[in-house]
């Protein structure tokens, strides 16, 4: 790999955990609001707001993180694998190892990051 490849690549990594960092926060203030002011499950709420991210998700990674139009179909198949593997992570941290609901979120997400990324670039916004 060249140097200058390996910036861009460096630069859109950069990009993609801007806009998973904004995701990220809207995903805890839906959690949050959800089972805090709607009584409602967190792992219910995690759920609901890992389907309003997908929308937001594409939409960024499009217009900023890979500027190309992606592949819809594929990218929603690759964010539901990755919110189930989210997910299961988060289940794992906050109900079976009684970590924080929050903090379980915001670990998951780190830990999960590198991959999403990697299956977005070769499979959804491949040129």
């Amino acid at each position: 790999m060249d140097y200058q490849r390996l910036q861009e690549d460096i630069f859109k990594y950069s990009r993609f955990l801007f806009g998973g960092g904004i995701s990220l926060i809207l995903n805890i203030l839906i959690t949050y609001i959800l089972t805090d002011s709607f009584d409602l499950w967190h792992m219910l709420s995690f759920a609901i707001a890992l389907t309003i991210e997908i929308l937001f998700l594409f939409m960024y990674h499009s217009l900023f993180t890979f500027r190309k139009r992606g592949k819809f179909l594929l990218f929603v198949m690759v964010i539901l694998g990755i919110s189930a593997l989210n997910w299961s992570f988060v289940y794992l941290l906050s109900v079976i190892l009684q970590l924080q609901y929050l903090i379980s979120i915001v670990i998951s997400a780190g830990v999960i990051s590198l991959l999403n990324y990697t299956l977005n670039k070769k499979i959804v916004f491949c040129a």
